[in-house]
């Protein structure tokens, strides 16, 4: 960026072709002056500043991040990868020292002490990985707008993310669930999801419409997201809030047959969702969820969240992720020599890479136990 002297402010060309210049109060504020022209904004800027009074205003990095976010991000990015975008922003990099840095005095060294503080304070390497990746984005659009000559974030060295090793139930545990769990609320749900490999905000968002029991088969075609709302409320408070949006990717856009398993536990919750519907017929608003609370809404997550650990260790089943039963799908799907391309479309997965990668540890299984066959068979043959 080079050095400034004090109100010179941040020149530079937008998107929309229009110069933009973004000086900054003693409070930090942020002010605006666009022109046709560098010069035209230089002019501009320079009026505006006269308006102000004497204090040295600079660019800090979180101002530039946000700047960044907002007006080079926002438009090309899906809205849940936004908000996480603006969930990292706020916790890591907002109002924090480095946040409050001039953007031209940030180094490498003091990116990688960065680093290396959050990887001290106990957060995993997917997280580090995730606030490196926006402040990398960040410096770059800085450089191609000539507001710094380099971008100091690409030659520091932040931990590979670890692997997570999914835990799956096993086939006994799933045998248990139906054998004795049917009575419980979460039924239902469990075994839907578990014959079905849908993810979490796949299941939460299913709506009757999209389930066509004569055919056997479920249309996945909405995901229950959560959204970080962009503005905090009057009291400077931020929140976020739950939406049906379409799914992650366009092959996560899918059908899946229905076994009987699920073709009874959903046949079992339509019959408990009438006499809800019954019961609270004052209150019920019927928003056609699959998986509904008394007022017919979507599922509140947390306290499901509860009754689903509860719901494991009530049946002395292992305590794994609600995510991890999408795995255990997946798992039943390979020990039972389905191809990994099948089980690429029904998990919705955007290449047959992703589930490969994911799964690696069930087909190294599986080879083991071909060639384990390959020499009994080799053995008759002697």
């Amino acid at each position: 960026m080079g050095k400034r002297s004090n109100g010179e402010g941040t020149i530079y060309k937008r998107k929309d072709g229009r110069w933009c210049a973004a000086c900054y109060d003693e409070n930090y504020k942020r002010h605006y002056v666009y022109g046709k022209t560098q010069a035209e904004v230089k002019k501009k800027l320079k009026l505006k500043q006269n308006e102000m009074p004497e204090s040295l205003q600079y660019l800090s990095m979180q101002e530039w991040v946000l700047e960044f976010l907002e007006n080079y991000k926002k438009n090309e990015l899906k809205v849940t990868t936004y908000s996480s975008y603006l969930y990292i922003y706020r916790n890591f990099i907002e109002d924090s020292e480095l946040g409050k840095m001039p953007l031209d005095k940030i180094t490498t060294g003091i990116l990688q002490r960065y680093y290396n503080e959050k990887i001290g304070e106990g957060y995993n390497s997917k997280t580090v990985r995730e606030i490196g990746t926006i402040i990398n984005s960040a410096f770059n659009m800085a450089v191609k707008l000539k507001m710094l000559s380099e971008n100091p974030n690409l030659y520091t060295s932040i931990p590979k993310k670890v692997k997570y090793e999914a835990k799956v139930l096993c086939k006994e545990e799933v045998d248990r669930i139906i054998s004795e769990a049917k009575e419980e609320e979460l039924y239902p749900i469990i075994v839907v999801t578990v014959y079905t490999g849908m993810r979490k905000g796949e299941v939460m968002a299913l709506k009757w419409e999209n389930v066509d029991f004569e055919e056997r088969k479920i249309y996945i075609k909405n995901s229950l997201c959560r959204v970080e709302d962009e503005q905090p409320d009057e009291k400077g408070r931020r929140h976020s809030r739950y939406e049906i949006l379409e799914p992650k990717t366009q092959k996560s856009i899918r059908t899946i047959p229905m076994l009987d398993e699920v073709y009874d536990a959903l046949m079992l919750q339509k019959s408990r969702q009438l006499k809800e519907k019954e019961q609270y017929k004052d209150i019920y608003m019927d928003c056609g969820f699959v998986f509904a609370d008394q007022m017919g809404n979507y599922l509140p997550q947390r306290t499901f969240m509860e009754k689903y650990h509860s719901f494991l260790q009530k049946y002395h089943i292992t305590d794994i992720r609600f995510h991890d039963l999408r795995h255990t799908f997946a798992t039943l799907l390979i020990e039972a020599d389905v191809s990994m391309k099948v089980v690429q479309e029904l998990l919705g997965h955007s290449t047959i890479t992703t589930s490969m990668d994911i799964y690696t540890h069930i087909s190294d299984r599986k080879k083991e136990l071909a060639l384990d066959n390959l020499r009994k068979k080799m053995k008759e043959g002697d």
